[in-house]
């Protein structure tokens, strides 16, 4: 959609219409001499406008009328948690139309038309909430809608299920929502046996060795990894705006490729999707749970309302190795860095051709290398997400002193998560 022009071309009715077309999240700002509005956006719908005098419809109402000025859309602006505006776009340009027509002299009617939600709508009408991800019209030009948490909402299923009233206490201050390390081995493999755990013995069937024979009796939770940045879609979207299974329902569609990602208070979640299934899912503090019970986790932090999303497109092919980082077991684990010669490690996971991870977790943060048949399919590091190539900042860490490795591999039990049983569970 066009991002900035002039009303004389586009006036704020089209681009209403536009909008909710095209389901479009973000602000258009609006200016036209002295005056000036904001009109605040989430998946096309409209649910709060704002002026110098005011917020709420009139702003809205009054800004049809504008046919000088400017306008400009941004879809990386933050959305505020003030919902002003209970009316559809069609009742407002109709509303608008209304208060510009002169009152008749025999007239009762008020001059300011009433926008007060219609109840007891016909067949046909689509009732949309600022907790809905997703429009869906079932006649053209009628929507009406009621904010969450409003008494008549209906019971509580698997299509309805709502991602929660709005937040009793204050929602926490947006960052951006990527992960930061915690990872804390435990049980390093012994010095002295570091070179053959790391697979070099030269009478060795060059096959990587078990967790076994790498010194670690007991896998230990390395914590919550960061993932590579890719494509936003949406960001800081508020969890209180979003209904979640819709929201799932509208990935599905569009066959979505990527991943959610959630932060709520000290929480942080991440949903994997591949062709629009989620494939794998990751919660908890400590980043220790994952699959089925994960889902449950993210569903239950997305239902208190307190929560900040975003939505990201990347590849399949690292969709699909970032779900083997999650989940996938460890090969080797907890190999003293400075006893390991690293490019001579991935020279040989390059010849096993590993469809795995290598985590290096140094002094200052954590970095991870994406394998696919022993290539380098992505390297990045907690503080430099976008994905590359070179793997120097990676073997970087690698050689600070308290540095540690672990080698992960494939995870041939995961398989994709049945969102809707899991919806249909009680909570």
């Amino acid at each position: 959609m066009q991002t900035q022009g002039s009303l004389q071309e586009s006036d704020l009715g089209a681009l209403l219409q536009t909008m909710q077309s095209e389901r479009a999240t973000g602000t258009l700002t609006l200016e036209d001499g002295s005056d000036s509005a904001s009109l605040f956006f989430l998946f096309g719908h409209l649910f709060h406008a704002t002026a110098p005098d005011g917020d709420g419809e009139n702003v809205v109402i009054n800004a049809l009328g504008w046919r000088d000025g400017t306008f400009h859309f941004d879809p990386r602006a933050k959305l505020p948690a003030e919902e002003t505006i209970k009316s559809s776009p069609a009742e407002l340009i109709a509303a608008a139309e209304q208060a510009s027509e002169p009152v008749g002299a025999g007239s009762t009617a008020a001059a300011t038309p009433s926008l007060r939600a219609i109840e007891g709508s016909p067949a046909g009408t689509s009732i949309w909430s600022p907790s809905a991800a997703v429009h869906e019209p079932a006649a053209e030009q009628q929507s009406n809608w009621t904010p969450s948490g409003a008494a008549d909402r209906q019971p509580d299923t698997a299509e309805s299920w709502d991602a929660g009233k709005p937040a009793a206490e204050p929602i926490p201050v947006y960052a951006p929502a990527e992960f930061s390390p915690s990872y804390a081995p435990e049980v390093p493999a012994p010095v002295a046996d570091v070179a053959s755990a790391a697979g070099f013995d030269a009478d060795s069937d060059r096959t990587p060795a078990t967790p076994a024979s790498a010194g670690a009796a007991t896998v230990v939770p390395v914590g919550v990894l960061p993932i590579p940045s890719g494509n936003v879609q949406y960001q800081g979207l508020k969890s209180a705006f979003v209904d979640f299974p819709r929201l799932l329902r509208t990935l599905r569609s569009d066959h979505h490729t990527g991943f959610i990602r959630l932060v709520s208070g000290e929480s942080s979640g991440v949903l994997l999707f591949r062709d629009g299934e989620v494939v794998e899912a990751e919660a908890g503090e400590d980043g220790s749970l994952h699959g089925e019970e994960a889902f449950l986790i993210f569903r239950s932090q997305m239902d208190t309302g307190q929560g900040l999303i975003d939505v990201v497109d990347i590849d399949t092919d690292t969709v699909t190795s970032i779900a083997r980082l999650l989940t996938g077991p460890p090969l080797f684990t907890g190999l003293l860095a400075r006893f390991v010669n690293f490019p001579a490690l991935l020279e040989y996971l390059a010849e096993e051709q590993l469809d795995g991870s290598v985590i290096v977790v140094g002094g200052s943060e954590a970095g991870v290398i994406l394998l696919k048949e022993g290539s380098v399919l992505a390297a990045y590091t907690a503080g430099s997400r976008a994905p590359q190539t070179s793997t120097d900042d990676v073997a970087a860490l690698a050689t600070e002193r308290p540095a540690r490795i672990e080698v992960r591999g494939e995870d041939s039990s995961r398989s994709v998560i049945d969102t809707e049983a899991a919806l249909s569970r009680p909570h």
